[in-house]
């Protein structure tokens, strides 16, 4: 049941990942009475926290309002929490917890100044050739503040270019990619390898905008 939250946060903590998952009940329970359904919160990994939220009648309300909720409680999951979070990643279920994704919504964030910023929704099911937005919303946008117009101008037109060049994770010889390992990339399955090319591509592109003077073409 947690196979969807989990993939998403692959590339998000796998320094800590032979660490227990711990049960916190009792910030469960303050959760459950909040959201009047049935919650359980684990911390997995050390610094990442899985929310589950059952049965809730907030499900049922609109996109915008559940998130309003989901940034909420992941605000209480950092105060809560005695060691620093990395993420928070919260699922509401319509009735009881299912793998069934059309009776779930989920919300992913990650940590950045004690704060929760939420990212935007990834399709674990993806196929093809990267996307230009598939690789903005796992690396490209948190580059905003430390790019210049010119410098990401330059990123997302390499980025768009390598992404088209590669073609599809899936059929990738690793060997024609720069920044990619041959030894772990056949161990992926196929959401991790999207990620990892992503990233791959990102690195890549940074480094052919560094070589090229600002403003040129």
């Amino acid at each position: 049941m947690l196979s969807v939250t989990l993939a998403a946060l692959v590339a998000i903590s796998v320094s800590a990942c032979d660490l227990w998952p711990t049960d916190l009940k009792q910030f469960a329970q303050s959760i459950s009475r909040q959201v009047s359904g049935e919650t359980t919160a684990w911390l997995v990994a050390g610094d990442v926290m899985v929310i589950m939220v059952a049965g809730s009648p907030f499900y049922r309300g609109t996109r915008s309002e559940l998130e309003a909720l989901a940034t909420e409680i992941a605000e209480q999951a950092i105060v809560f929490s005695t060691t620093p979070l990395e993420s928070v990643a919260i699922t509401f279920y319509e009735g009881e917890v299912s793998e069934d994704p059309d009776k779930m919504r989920e919300f992913i964030f990650l940590v950045m100044e004690d704060r929760p910023v939420l990212q935007p929704y990834l399709d674990v099911d993806a196929t093809g050739p990267l996307t230009l937005g598939e690789v903005q919303a796992l690396f490209t946008d948190r580059l905003d503040e430390s790019l210049t117009a010119d410098r990401m101008e330059c990123v997302l037109t390499e980025v768009a270019k390598l992404a088209r060049d590669t073609g599809d994770p899936e059929t990738l010889e690793p060997a024609r990619v720069e920044f990619l390992s041959a030894d772990t990339w056949y161990g992926l399955d196929a959401f991790a390898k999207r990620m990892i090319l992503a990233q791959a591509i990102t690195t890549s592109a940074l480094f052919t905008c560094d070589q090229q003077p600002i403003g040129s073409k």
